[in-house]
């Protein structure tokens, strides 16, 4: 019997899946404008459109993720020479510079969206348009923030998305794999 995700495993892995669909989307893209290049010598004029969007999306689709993995750039090598009682304010300090930061590169992101919005900017080639492309901006934001909280004061882990697989689910898979 087929066990389904929960919602919460689904909200907790919907930014992965969102990143997965674009770097899928740009690794497959660029494999064909390479061969379209070099192998037919015809390049695609428009895939240098599509490239760019989906290196918007993979960065902002995964970055809530990166907060739950602990997967973000840090300097932890002069964190752990300080005492437990400097590390809690550090935290602290770490966290509302975050909190700052990422509520200020939304804010600003809904200003440019606003902008494109008024004056219907699209891409020159496919005419996609930079709401559509930037959207993922200000969603990730929020959803870095939310993952930072989660980590940080209800001490999530990453295991937690992992929950729902069960070793009857690998067996399956194994299985299935063995069997193609």
């Amino acid at each position: 019997m087929d066990k389904k995700p929960s919602l919460k495993f689904i909200l907790l892995n919907l930014d992965v899946g969102i990143a997965s669909a674009a770097m899928c989307i740009l690794v497959v893209l660029t494999f064909m404008g390479v061969i379209a290049r070099y192998v037919v010598g015809q390049p695609f004029t428009w895939i240098e459109e599509i490239q760019a969007a989906m290196i918007v999306w993979v960065i902002f689709g995964a970055a809530g993720a990166a907060f739950r993995t602990a997967n973000h750039a840090a300097i932890e090598v002069f964190y752990e020479m300080f005492p437990d009682a400097v590390k809690k304010i550090l935290n602290i300090l770490i966290m509302i510079v975050s909190v700052i930061t990422l509520l200020f590169l939304g804010y600003q992101v809904l200003q440019y969206i606003q902008v494109f919005m008024k004056s219907g900017r699209t891409t020159p080639v496919l005419h996609i348009s930079y709401v559509l492309i930037y959207a993922i901006v200000p969603v990730s934001c929020v959803w870095q923030i939310v993952n930072f909280i989660l980590v940080n004061f209800f001490h999530y882990s990453e295991a937690v998305t992992l929950e729902e697989v069960t070793d009857e689910d690998l067996e399956k898979a194994a299985r299935e794999v063995k069997e193609k």
